[in-house]
């Protein structure tokens, strides 16, 4: 999310404000010359742990917001296990014994990298 400027907007949230209340955008050279945007969907996410919350109003009342949570372990679990179970249905009993170790262990790796300080998400690697 860009920074407030010092009037507490974001011109590029601005902008694309204009463009779906108008469906159109100016010419900069000749300001008189409108183009007509016809046939556009925008989709948007954001980061949740990190950046900028703000939200400008008047840009979020043309978007449904959903928010996800992160899946419990016993639900993550849970589906992991049918999956594969149904992959090792057709192998050995000893490798349908090991899908329970193998997600738990799995599971561990992931929460370890997810609840590290090194990998926490901040506004420059959001993407951790």
């Amino acid at each position: 999310m860009p920074k407030l400027d010092k009037y507490f907007t974001q011109n590029p949230i601005c902008l694309v404000r204009q463009i779906i209340d108008y469906g159109l955008i100016y010419n900069r050279e000749k300001l008189s010359v409108q183009m007509y945007l016809h046939d556009v969907m925008f989709a948007a996410c954001m980061n949740p742990k990190s950046g900028s919350f703000n939200i400008d109003i008047r840009l979020s009342r043309h978007f449904t917001m959903i928010s996800c949570l992160t899946t419990e372990r016993i639900i993550l679990n849970t589906i992991y296990l049918q999956i594969l179970d149904n992959h090792y249905s057709t192998m050995d009993k000893q490798c349908s014994d090991l899908a329970p170790k193998l997600i738990n262990a799995t599971m561990n790796v992931f929460l370890s990298i997810a609840n590290s300080a090194q990998f926490a998400p901040t506004a420059i690697k959001f993407h951790y």
